[in-house]
């Protein structure tokens, strides 16, 4: 069988460009896929902050697209990482060359001419299978559909509360035909392309088993529920991992002190972030949050639960930004607890890496989580993570009260009292230094890699082209 050539197309790929979890999945799975044989490649706009020089970027033959307003040119160019993954950049100075990733007035317009761009570039390399991520890219399973194309697509919904909504002028931009724009329509001046994208995809995946099935259902189908449940039959769950190698506590070399599964050297981290943020050396279990401050991330609970969670004798570090209302909330409750509660209202990645490291636990109250990251990233660290069973997080972390493999604590609702029984139970389980000690064993033994996720992503490529 002749080896498989696929492009992962998205709005972000580590570390070239990097918002969120995105990136990391595009920066990952090719690695991963390629050891399977598969010949994999990612496109992702030129952006005016990817450093040319430092990636060592090469000038390709430039693309001409053919849009609903005329010719667009787009320059190409390519680099080739430590793994010997292609990676392409498209740029076209019009929409890219501005200092924001995401939230400009024409973002819908920017990324379906980034799709446009990417299909022209598809045809010239001969690609077999489009992996279109998340609603940037949505439009490309669509126009393949639509104008005949010989590739097969497959699409990811990396968060499905993120549509895409736009206006229904941009249909002449895309050259849509009349069926294609009743398909992806929202409403009469209203497209939707994450819509497109399910309808119109060979396969659908989402980031989990259990995130799939959720999106099935009013609560979380954020209003395509029904559109989902006819590609029912299309539709898989696939868990994200991360890259071991890169989130290795043994050669990180930004935590304090690095280890394996030495208790010892765990020990010393949970040391050095004390000192570090200020905070009081106890025999204080620390938990960790490494998060975006909105509603979804459970914030507001956590702030409302802060007193309770200090009461039990334990210390919070928190890093994050998002909605300024929850930033303020936990920032002001923090300040009553200057040496309990480190509130670290920032992007600070090096942070990031020693809470990870330091922190015995790790807090995930999340009202949905597709994935999640930052619960794998834990257990890789041995930082226990309590957890929210939705989503990818019900996927990786098992209540160790409940399950002999249990790896961490898990609450039902999103409440505040959800929140404080899952944290008492692991206050009291780290009193007991033998028990937490089992636990931390358990934790770093969890299998968070890509390597089962990417023998899926493949069987799923191979059927795709046979279908």
């Amino acid at each position: 069988m002749k080896t498989l050539k696929v492009l992962l197309i998205g709005a972000e790929c580590a570390p070239f460009v990097k918002v969120g979890g995105l990136a990391d999945v595009l920066g990952a799975l090719p690695k991963y896929i390629s050891r399977q044989g598969v010949n994999a490649a990612t496109v992702v706009p030129l952006y005016q902050s990817i450093d040319r020089e430092q990636f060592v970027l090469e000038e390709e033959t430039a693309l001409n697209v053919e849009t609903g307003v005329g010719p667009m040119l787009f320059r190409v160019f390519k680099c080739v990482d430590k793994d010997g993954i292609l990676h392409y950049f498209l740029e076209q100075e019009k929409y890219f060359s501005r200092s924001n990733i995401y939230g400009e007035k024409d973002d819908a317009e920017r990324f379906f001419a980034f799709s446009m761009g990417t299909l022209e570039l598809a045809k010239r390399e001969k690609f077999d299978i489009l992996h279109a991520n998340d609603w940037h890219t949505a439009l490309v399973p669509v126009l393949v559909r639509q104008d005949g194309l010989p590739f097969k697509t497959v699409f990811t919904i990396h968060n499905l509360a993120y549509q895409g909504l736009c206006s229904r002028s941009l249909s002449g931009f895309l050259k849509l035909t009349p069926d294609m724009d009743a398909l992806i329509r929202q409403d009469d001046n209203t497209m939707n392309p994450m819509k497109g994208g399910i309808l119109c995809a060979d396969y659908v995946t989402t980031v989990s088993p259990t995130y799939a099935k959720e999106i099935l259902t009013p609560e979380y189908g954020v209003g395509l529920e029904n559109v989902l449940v006819q590609r029912k039959d299309r539709l898989i769950g696939i868990l994200n991992g991360i890259d071991v190698e890169l989130y290795n506590p043994a050669t990180d070399p930004h935590i304090y002190v690095n280890f394996t599964n030495e208790w010892e050297k765990k020990l010393a981290n949970t040391e050095a972030l004390r000192k570090e943020l200020n905070l009081e050396n106890g025999p204080y279990p620390v938990i960790g949050l490494v998060s975006r401050f909105v509603e979804q991330k459970g914030i507001d609970l956590v702030a409302e639960a802060l007193d309770s969670i200090v009461e039990l004798g334990a210390q919070l570090v928190a890093l994050g930004t998002g909605d300024k209302k929850y930033e303020e909330l936990l920032f002001k409750k923090a300040g009553k607890y200057h040496n309990m509660v480190s509130v670290n209202i920032t992007f600070d990645p090096v942070l990031a890496q020693r809470i990870y490291a330091g922190s015995t636990h790790f807090l995930m109250p999340s009202r949905f989580e597709p994935c999640g990251l930052g619960q794998m990233i834990a257990l890789r660290y041995g930082s226990i993570p309590i957890v929210r069973r939705t989503g990818g997080l019900a996927d990786t972390v098992f209540d160790a009260e409940k399950e002999p493999n249990g790896n961490g604590f898990v609450f039902d609702e999103p409440t505040v009292d959800g929140l404080l029984g899952a944290v008492k139970r692991a206050v009291a389980y780290y009193k007991d230094e033998q028990m937490h000690k089992s636990l931390f064993n358990r934790a770093i033994a969890s299998d968070v890699s890509w390597d089962s996720s990417a023998k899926a992503y493949v069987k799923l490529y191979e059927k795709a082209l046979i279908s």
